[in-house]
């Protein structure tokens, strides 16, 4: 059970990183190009990277509950990243992801899951199309509430869409009249400290 729970996504402090075998695995399929499209995706994240530096300087200064946590945040991104890539290299043209997640928030830093997941689909070449928000997010933890406060965090429904190639459009009849689908242009996603912003233009509140 050990060592099966090392090989899925990385989502616990127990899981070690899966850098070295991801890289030799594509490079044993001579695909290394796409590997390092996901590891610049991952590293051009400039939210992550900034939540990333914060959580190291606070495990430096000892207020993480455990060491470990910069270690699972880390994968886990770079992990869902080379997911992502792989959804839209074999996602038919025309067809939708829809990821359900949670943001979440370690020692006071919280990370955007959602916008720093569709940042990975738009430069994966899927458009981000909405993101959907649930009218009630989830509490932190009782031992973060204490030092930090209370502060309520998304709970999210991306929706990404693979466009279809100018080969494939076709005219779609809808009543009687034909409607051309409409390319959407992906925004940019996460390139600035302070979210917010692009997050209340993105989400669609679900009463």
């Amino acid at each position: 059970m050990s060592e099966l729970r090392q090989k899925l996504l990385s989502c616990t402090v127990e899981n070690k990183e899966k850098t070295d075998f991801l890289r030799t695995f594509y490079s044993g399929l001579g695909r290394e190009d796409f590997y390092r499209r996901a590891e610049i995706a991952f590293l051009n994240q400039a939210a992550l990277q900034e939540a990333l530096q914060s959580l190291e300087r606070k495990r430096r200064d000892g207020q993480l509950n455990n060491a470990n946590i910069v270690r699972m945040v880390r994968n886990y991104f770079f992990e869902m990243s080379v997911v992502i890539f792989e959804m839209a290299r074999v996602l038919s043209p025309g067809g939708y992801v829809v990821m359900v997640n949670d943001n979440v928030r370690y020692a006071g830093e919280e990370a955007p899951v959602d916008l720093i997941l569709s940042d990975f689909a738009a430069a994966a070449a899927l458009s981000v199309e909405s993101i959907w928000t649930l009218g009630t997010g989830k509490g932190n933890s009782s031992q973060q509430m204490s030092k930090h406060g209370r502060a309520e965090l998304r709970k999210s429904v991306c929706v990404w869409r693979k466009e279809p190639s100018v080969g494939e459009i076709r005219n779609i009849e809808i009543g009687g009249s034909h409607v051309k689908p409409v390319a959407r242009r992906a925004p940019d996603l996460g390139r600035t400290r302070h979210l917010r912003a692009a997050s209340d233009l993105l989400c669609q509140k679900i009463e």
